[in-house]
């Protein structure tokens, strides 16, 4: 038998989610170290995470650093600079991984799958290989990176392209 490891799911196992102390994407946004929370990209506006439970390699969520919990509590300003920040991400994305494609998208309310009430749009990419045998028998997907590393090397990129360009400063 195999081992697959992901150790970043035993806070999740064991409850120790920094998402169970609170608003993570909140946190995200105000915390000074962006390495322990995952941060790729934090603007006056906008925070871009990797997603601690991801559906792929390189899923990061895309948030308002103000609390809202529906894409019509935003202001016009605020959806534009979240529609930027989407854009540096999926620009950074295939600079670093080159995947064939993307699943972009919000789940609204509970019932369309959201878990938390703070807003976040998703950037998952797809590759025409990502899909095997092992989520279909096994229940297990297999990222070949891990978190910590694709966030530092997305960091890096998007601190480097100067990010922010669209009317928001870095932070």
């Amino acid at each position: 038998m195999r081992q697959l490891w992901a150790p970043w799911r035993m806070a999740y196992v064991t409850g120790e989610d920094p998402a169970s102390q609170g608003c993570f994407l909140c946190a995200a946004g105000s915390e000074a170290a962006p390495d322990q929370l995952l941060v790729v990209e934090r603007t006056e506006v906008t925070v871009t995470v990797m997603n601690r439970f991801p559906y792929s390699s390189g899923h990061v969520m895309v948030a308002p650093r103000r609390h809202a919990a529906d894409l019509c509590d935003l202001t016009a300003g605020e959806g534009g600079l979240l529609v930027a920040a989407t854009q540096r991400a999926l620009r950074a994305i295939t600079s670093l991984m080159q995947p064939g494609g993307f699943n972009v998208g919000f789940n609204l309310g509970k019932a369309a799958g959201a878990s938390i009430d703070h807003l976040h749009l998703h950037v998952v990419p797809r590759w025409g290989s990502d899909t095997n045998f092992m989520p279909v028998l096994a229940d297990v997907k297999v990222l070949p990176e891990h978190l910590e590393v694709t966030a530092a090397r997305l960091r890096e990129l998007l601190s480097s392209q100067g990010g922010g360009r669209e009317g928001e400063r870095l932070v």
